[in-house]
């Protein structure tokens, strides 16, 4: 992987702020979806965003805008900025999980009671009995990578049912994970798990969950050794992410852009105004995700730069080649997270139930994929895209032919602008 230019990074985020930024050279697409993110902002429904393209050589462009001279004071965003990843965190620790595969740590269709024995038996719970039964078959490592494990998330990250609720009500994996006053090990959370039921049987549908937080429990167990020091050393080390941890240095804290939440307000203002406030869920005032981690949550925990994910494109791009030459994985597993990976047997399209803006999106072992106008999900030729995306908004993603990619981060959760799909089209994917 050929190493990102600070000096043109430099030249064209300058470029990009100044009054010839991206829109001078940008062609009509490009200069519309500018132009909307730009007017969001203005209008106060987005606090601020950053918007960056990259190709196999490095950075292409870099964009930043914030709202300035309101009543909510908005931190201004830089490249080296660090942000909350929320789910944005899974494509990197299921990336992780393959390459224990590819060391023969573990194998996809291990059973995870295995390494996890305290969720062996494990039953399913009924909706209509409000009763639980055991399951027709164990859980394995691959259900983990998609979602089809039966677990429910969290009711504080958009989780729905009663499971999810449970979650909430018994601190597992929710949004206080991510900033707490005590420390919570990956071993108490996953014992509080076993005492409750799946929200479905394993291998029946593809729910979105926690199924990656319980994930990361399994590789610290395959590892012996505790799961952030286990990523850090295993993937953000040779790949070169810096900035990108659970928990970020007292030095370092001040880059930190704080979360923002939807401010409803229940009688009419006229003009444009800020329509969102500080985030209040955190029990201190203020708090921001990687200063005080409740606990480690690789589904939604990490924290990077958008010059991390800049390199981390870039390193998909170039077929996941690392500095010395080397592929961070080999063929067979380097394809699994590019390709379609769910059972035919949910459908044709799989993501739509617990995802409903997916449509006919399907899942590889790490990422969404998005298909051409009548593509179908076993033929990656007719892929347009491949990405993953946020409940905060932010994004990523890069072309099927792997010639362009891009980052998208805005710091609003929940967001009612799922922009990502629009900017991925637009943006010459």
């Amino acid at each position: 992987m050929k190493p990102l230019n600070s000096v043109r990074t430099l030249c064209l985020y300058l470029l990009a702020l100044g009054s010839i930024g991206w829109l001078a050279t940008a062609n009509a697409s490009e200069a519309e979806t500018i132009e909307k993110l730009d007017k969001l902002v203005a209008r106060g429904f987005l606090p601020h965003y950053q918007l960056s393209t990259v190709d196999s050589e490095g950075v292409r462009s870099y964009r930043a805008k914030a709202y300035v001279d309101g009543l909510v004071n908005i931190t201004k965003p830089e490249p080296e900025s660090l942000f909350a990843m929320l789910s944005l965190s899974k494509p990197f620790t299921n990336l992780l999980a393959l390459k224990m595969v590819d060391l023969g740590l573990v194998k996809l269709d291990d059973p995870i009671e295995k390494y996890l024995p305290q969720l062996a038996g494990v039953k399913v719970s009924d909706i209509v009995s409000s009763a639980s039964a055991p399951s027709n078959r164990k859980i394995t490592v691959s259900d983990l990578l998609l979602h089809t494990a039966g677990f429910a998330q969290n009711t504080e990250l958009m989780g729905l049912g009663p499971i999810a609720e449970r979650y909430r009500k018994n601190d597992i994996f929710g949004l206080h994970c991510l900033n707490g006053k005590k420390q919570q090990s990956l071993d108490t959370i996953i014992a509080k798990l076993a005492a409750l039921p799946l929200q479905t049987a394993p291998g029946v549908a593809f729910k979105y969950s926690i199924a990656t937080d319980v994930l990361a429990a399994l590789l610290q167990v395959v590892a012996n050794k505790p799961f952030e020091k286990l990523i850090a050393e295993e993937l953000f080390l040779p790949i070169g992410m810096n900035s990108t941890a659970f928990s970020v240095a007292n030095d370092k804290r001040d880059d930190l852009l704080p979360l923002y939440q939807p401010l409803v307000k229940t009688y009419p203002v006229p003009g444009d105004y800020q329509r969102y406030q500080p985030l209040s869920i955190f029990k201190e005032k203020g708090a921001k995700v990687g200063e005080q981690p409740g606990c480690i949550s690789a589904g939604t925990g990490l924290v990077s730069s958008v010059e991390d994910m800049q390199i981390f494109l870039q390193f998909l791009l170039n077929d996941m080649q690392l500095e010395n030459g080397e592929r961070y994985l080999s063929g067979v597993l380097l394809k699994s997270f590019l390709s379609h990976q769910l059972s035919s047997d949910l459908g044709p399209s799989p993501l739509s139930r617990s995802l409903p803006k997916t449509k006919k999106d399907g899942l590889s072992y790490g990422l969404a994929i998005h298909l051409q106008d009548g593509g179908v999900l076993t033929e990656p030729s007719t892929y347009d895209y491949l990405y993953w995306s946020g409940f905060s908004g932010s994004g990523f993603w890069f072309s099927a032919d792997k010639s362009t990619g891009g980052i998208f981060v805005s710091q609003l959760f929940n967001s009612d602008q799922f922009l990502l799909p629009e900017i991925a089209e637009n943006l010459g994917h």
